[in-house]
C-alpha cells in the first residue's frame, strides 16, 4: 500500500526559487506539511524550508506499537522527479514510545558533488519502508 500526498505547488516553487502572489512564508506554511498512515502508525513530515535544504521535521504517533526500534537513517529515502535518490545523514529523536518527534536530515549534495534538490526539482517523495507493518508509505 503507498499513500501518495502532495507536498504543495507553493513549495515546490519555493524550491526552484519562484514565487506565488503571496509571500513565501505564507504559501509554505500550509503546504509543506504531509501526512500518511502505515498501518496503525501515523506518519507526519514537516519540510523545514528551502534554507535548511533537504530536512523534515517527523512525527510518528501510534496506541498500536512501540516506535522507539524505528530508525528512520535505515528506513527513508528521498528522491526527486530529477532522478536524485539520497539517504538520510541524520535522524535526531528521543526515545517517546507510542509518540516520536524528531529531525531527518538528508545530504545537500550526492556523493559526486550534484545537489539533491535544484531549481529542477518539481517533486519530492519522502519513502518511509517498513513502518507498522507497511512495505512502504511514500509522501510526494
Amino acid at each position: 500500500m503507498r499513500n501518495r500526498l502532495l507536498l504543495g505547488i507553493g513549495t515546490l516553487l519555493a524550491i526552484a526559487g519562484l514565487t506565488l502572489g503571496t509571500p513565501a512564508a505564507v504559501a509554505r506554511a500550509d503546504t509543506t506539511t504531509q501526512t500518511g498512515q502505515a498501518g496503525a502508525v501515523t506518519i507526519k513530515a514537516t519540510w523545514q524550508g528551502v534554507e535548511a535544504g533537504p530536512v523534515f521535521t517527523m512525527v510518528l504517533d501510534t496506541h498500536a506499537v512501540n516506535l522507539d526500534s524505528y530508525d528512520l537513517t535505515q528506513l527513508a529515502t528521498l528522491r526527486t522527479d530529477q532522478g536524485m535518490e539520497a539517504a538520510p545523514i541524520g535522524w535526531e529523536a528521543p526515545a517517546g514510545g507510542h509518540h516520536r518527534q524528531g529531525t531527518l536530515t538528508f545530504p545537500l549534495t550526492q556523493p559526486n558533488g550534484i545537489p539533491v534538490l535544484t531549481g529542477e526539482t518539481r517533486q519530492v517523495e519522502l519513502s518511509i519502508r517498513e513502518v507498522g507493518g507497511v512495505p512502504e508509505t511514500v509522501l510526494t
